[in-house]
C-alpha cells in the first residue's frame, strides 16, 4: 500500500472544520488505513492576514507543509502529506513505488500531462518525501519565504525539483487522489458558501457530485 512507503502520514486539517476531519476518516476507513499507527492528524496553520501570499488559507498551507516537513527532518523520517479534502481512487490500496523515488505526486493537475517532470503543477494534497530529501527540501522553502514574490506550496515543489533536477521524482498515472468538492478554506468564499442556508445545500449537492464521480468512475473500470 502507498502508506508502507513513509515512516509518518499527516492530514493538514484546521480545528473547525469536522467535517473535513469525519469525512478523512472515512476515507481512511475506506482504503483499510484507519488504524495505521503513522498517520496523525496535523492541526493546520492560522494566521491573521496573508503576509506575502494571495490568501490567508494559501499561507497556511505553505507553512502546515513546512511545519510538517521540519518535524519529520527532526525525526530523520520519510512523510507523505495529505490535505484533509484527498479523496482516494481504489489503486491507492495497491501502488507501489520505484526504490528510487524521492518525490512523489499522488494527485495534481499537471499544465502538460505529456512531460509530467519539466511541467508546471497545481495540487499539493498527496504529495510525498523520501527522509534523505525532507531536510534539504524544508530549507529551501523556508529560503522562499523571503521572496517578496514566491510561490504557492505547489509551486514551490516544482520550483525546488527544477532547481534540484537530480531528484528523483514519481508521478502516479493516473492521480491516485482527487481532491473532494468541499468549501475552500484557501481562496475566497463563494457566496453560497458565506450563507448557512446555502452553504448546505452547497455541501449537499458536492456530496451528490462526489457520489456520481466514484459511481462513474467505477463503471469505467
Amino acid at each position: 500500500m502507498l502508506f508502507d512507503h513513509f515512516d509518518q502520514v499527516r492530514i493538514i486539517n484546521l480545528k473547525h472544520r469536522t467535517d473535513r476531519r469525519a469525512e478523512m476518516i472515512a476515507e481512511l476507513r475506506r482504503i483499510g488505513a484507519d488504524t495505521d499507527p503513522r498517520v496523525a492528524f496535523f492541526d493546520a496553520c492560522r494566521f491573521d492576514d496573508p503576509g506575502t501570499f494571495s490568501s490567508i488559507g494559501a499561507r497556511g498551507c505553505y507553512h502546515s507543509h513546512l511545519d510538517i516537513l521540519d518535524a519529520a527532518a527532526a525525526a530523520g523520517a520519510g512523510v507523505l502529506i495529505l490535505e484533509d479534502d484527498a479523496d482516494f481512487t481504489a489503486a491507492a490500496r495497491d501502488t507501489v513505488l520505484p526504490a528510487d523515488c524521492q518525490l512523489f505526486y499522488g494527485g495534481y493537475h499537471a499544465a502538460n500531462p505529456d512531460d509530467l517532470q519539466r511541467s508546471d503543477i497545481i495540487g499539493s494534497h498527496c504529495m510525498g518525501f523520501r527522509a534523505d530529501i525532507v531536510p534539504a527540501l524544508a530549507t529551501y522553502l523556508r529560503g522562499l519565504l523571503a521572496l517578496d514574490d514566491h510561490p504557492t506550496i505547489d509551486g514551490a515543489y516544482v520550483w525546488y525539483r527544477r532547481a534540484h533536477p537530480e531528484i528523483v521524482t514519481h508521478f502516479a498515472v493516473p492521480p491516485i487522489a482527487d481532491q473532494r468538492p468541499s468549501r475552500t478554506d484557501i481562496a475566497d468564499l463563494r457566496f453560497f458558501d458565506r450563507w448557512p442556508i446555502l452553504r448546505d445545500a452547497a455541501q449537499w449537492a458536492r456530496r451528490i457530485k462526489r457520489q456520481m464521480a466514484r459511481r462513474g468512475a467505477a463503471a469505467a473500470r
